[in-house]
């Protein structure tokens, strides 16, 4: 059986040290991960056993475990935040839409959540016009399309 210290120093002055017993390898920092955090304090090492837990920043939404273990020297498979849908005015009067429900300049959705389009006065949907009810999906929503009355 192995014994770990485990040591965390954020500052000169003061020095956290914790002791950790595990058989097997252990870890270095846990893998980054992009548009999240590790909610525990980070260490430099890591016994067999240890986890941690990652948090997406808001709006994101997490895909996989939020608890990542070392195992033996590896880290299990971290999460992905999943990046959110920026819905602009800009974006809605290249499609001539407008949002069905709220007037707002800009809005975000979360990956997996749906927004709700209607056509701007004076225009009617395209025959082959997507669905004006739009799953965002990992940042990407595909507009509905409006054109002109009478063309």
């Amino acid at each position: 059986m192995k014994i770990w210290l485990i040591c965390f120093a954020p500052f000169l002055l003061w020095t956290s040290c914790t002791s950790q017993s595990g058989s097997g390898e252990g870890c270095g920092r846990p893998p980054p991960i992009e548009n999240g955090d590790i909610i525990n304090t980070p260490l430099i090492q890591y016994a067999s056993g240890a986890t941690v837990e990652y948090r997406c920043q808001r709006l994101y939404v997490m895909k996989g475990s939020s608890v990542v273990s070392c195992n033996n020297g590896d880290w299990t498979e971290a999460p992905v935040c999943l990046e959110p849908c920026i819905i602009t005015t800009e974006d809605m009067d290249h499609y001539n839409i407008q949002l069905k429900w709220i007037r707002n300049q800009k809005i975000y959705a979360a990956s997996g959540d749906t927004a709700e389009f209607s056509c701007k006065s004076g225009y009617i949907p395209q025959p082959s016009s997507p669905p004006f009810r739009a799953l965002c999906t990992e940042g990407n929503l595909e507009y509905p399309l409006c054109v002109i009355k009478g063309r």
